[in-house]
């Protein structure tokens, strides 16, 4: 409330009127206290006006976030490389690593893996994939953290059993695949042999070894979330 009434712009006359006041009462009683108190009171609310007037200058020129908290700044950024870009080869040659840095805060990432050792998801969290996540089976294609995942990764032994699943994750991945054609299903496995004849094989996106590079992994991750990019636009 007081520093309201410093700072508006009665305040700010009515104490330089008491300035003035204050100098011609201080030099016509040839400076006696009272009028000597006056001016310095005075002075002291125009200093206080000036100074806190600055603050709100400062603090009205400062980059604002937006609610997510995105500065400006990197919203005009985003934009200008989304109307770069069209096509995969303008995101390979020109903005790739900004069309990434974007992806990592908005690509959902899901292994099922019961299999808690297994340390590819520790390695995509480090380098930034931030919805990157690990359950040890599902109980329902429905919940929300399946409906909101962009790729995702399934282990074909030890999962779908709380789905009574005859043929474990690779059962478990063709049902993802067929109830959501829109999102990427990669199957993994240490055991490349095992019934090779299911359907899985061909209906998924990709392939890997469990054991293979977590390069590979990581790869298709940022390959996938372009491609999700470029389909949004």
């Amino acid at each position: 409330m007081i520093k309201d009434a410093l700072t508006s712009t009665a305040a700010f006359l009515i104490s330089l009127v008491g300035l003035i006041v204050g100098i011609a009462w201080a030099i016509d009683s040839r400076w006696e206290w009272e009028p000597i108190l006056v001016l310095l009171i005075s002075l002291a609310e125009l200093l206080i006006f000036a100074f806190h007037k600055a603050n709100r200058e400062e603090e009205t020129n400062k980059p604002t976030e937006s609610q997510n908290g995105v500065a400006p700044d990197k919203i005009k950024a985003e934009a200008s490389v989304q109307s770069d870009i069209s096509t995969a080869e303008d995101v390979t040659v020109k903005h790739r690593d900004s069309v990434l840095d974007m992806m990592k805060l908005r690509y959902h990432i899901l292994f099922i893996d019961d299999d808690r050792k297994f340390n590819v998801v520790k390695i995509l969290r480090d380098t930034g994939w931030k919805h990157t996540k690990t359950i040890p089976d599902i109980k329902s294609l429905d919940i929300e953290l399946v409906k909101r995942t962009d790729v995702f990764f399934v282990d074909i032994n030890g999962v779908g059993k709380l789905l009574s699943l005859e043929y474990e994750g690779l059962d478990l991945a063709l049902m993802l695949k067929q109830r959501y054609a829109d999102k990427k299903v990669v199957i993994y496995s240490a055991n490349k042999n095992f019934n090779s004849f299911h359907e899985a094989w061909d209906e998924c996106d990709y392939k890997l070894e469990k054991n293979a590079l977590p390069y590979q992994f990581q790869n298709l991750v940022e390959e996938y979330s372009i491609q999700k990019f470029i389909d949004s636009k």
